[in-house]
């Protein structure tokens, strides 16, 4: 090559590399109740080189009876986190629980889950806080107020605080508003609705996700924003073409049993008769619709947010840690989405 086009040609892969975005943070969810990882789960962490941990540590509900915010769904530790791994503890809250707006019981509120998480931390070293509640545009103005409460108190002193960010507050951000953290964590899943009738897929779907994110929302969101995706699958039941919940631990063989179920479509199981399954009773011309997360989809999207995404050095969060979700994924699979988004 001849020397004025070979030094072309490393100016251009030098301005490339510059203009390339930093690489990322590997991480998990861990949302069971019981902290207790298999050696899979912690093989997974290995083989990945995962670097955090994100821990669900307890729910704050709404009672309504006594018209205050309890903590239920604490987490039940049965192991040690491992040493090699930044922990971020996680707390989830019910949008029920701004029904009271008054600024004495926000103080409160944040005060009391402080207090309890500083407790349930103790003995480990906590460098970020995340937030995780879908608030909504009445809750908006008291639930911005707890955050900023919650950043004043002592726990919090020198962490970062995260929240997470669902796709319809990204799109109408003007309404939503941006809270008052230090980074958004944004979901990319759960964007379609699960109780609408028809074969589609309520957890990933691209021509939502693109409606959502479009003309670069992502990239121009005012905090840093990190993304999450989902490796979960669940079987909707519908009764006449009408929403009648989720079915748990339903997997797709027993769904392709021809003498229990007709496939019709890409995702919907009809009964063919009345039956008991997994201690579900189901009538004949129930419909359960099977949604879950193929390798393609997952690397399509990993491909699009790759092109949206913001420059400095994002945490992938895959939602979540779990050994039966994870059998249903090759590690080189899993591999391949961290690498696409690096």
């Amino acid at each position: 090559m001849p020397k004025k086009s070979y030094i072309l040609f490393l100016l251009l892969t030098l301005s490339a590399a510059c203009n390339r975005p930093h690489g990322i943070n590997r991480a998990f969810y861990y949302w069971k109740q019981r902290y207790q990882p298999t050696p899979s789960e912690l093989q997974t962490l290995s083989s990945l080189r995962t670097q955090k941990l994100y821990v669900k540590m307890f729910d704050v509900s709404w009672d309504a009876e006594k018209r205050t915010a309890v903590p239920v769904a604490m987490l039940d530790q049965r192991a040690a986190f491992p040493d090699s791994l930044e922990f971020i503890p996680v707390v989830f809250l019910m949008n029920e629980v701004w029904q009271r707006t008054d600024s004495a019981w926000t103080n409160l509120l944040a005060q009391r889950t402080t207090t309890l998480l500083e407790q349930r931390c103790s003995g480990n070293k906590v460098k970020e806080v995340q937030v995780d509640c879908d608030w909504t545009r009445n809750s908006r103005d008291t639930y911005f107020t707890f955050l900023e409460t919650l950043r004043r108190q002592p726990f919090l002193a020198g962490k970062k605080l995260s929240v997470t960010i669902r796709m319809h507050q990204i799109k109408y951000l003007a309404s939503s508003g941006v809270p008052p953290a230090d980074k958004g964590l944004l979901m990319c899943y759960n964007m379609g609705d699960l109780r609408k009738w028809g074969d589609h897929n309520s957890i990933l779907n691209m021509e939502t996700l693109q409606a959502y994110t479009n003309r670069n929302r992502i990239r121009n969101y005012p905090l840093s924003l990190d993304l999450a995706l989902p490796l979960f699958e669940w079987s909707v039941l519908f009764r006449n073409k009408t929403y009648a919940g989720i079915l748990r631990n339903m997997n797709i063989t027993q769904l392709e049993n021809t003498s229990l179920f007709r496939h019709d479509g890409v995702r919907l199981y009809t009964a063919l008769k009345d039956t008991t399954l997994n201690g579900y009773t189901l009538r004949q011309n129930d419909v359960i619709r099977f949604e879950s997360c193929s390798p393609e989809l997952l690397e399509q999207t990993a491909r699009y947010l790759s092109r949206q995404r913001q420059a400095a050095n994002p945490t992938i969060i895959f939602y979540h840690l779990d050994s039966l979700t994870l059998g249903k994924y090759n590690p080189h699979e899993l591999e391949k989405i961290y690498h696409i988004l690096e």
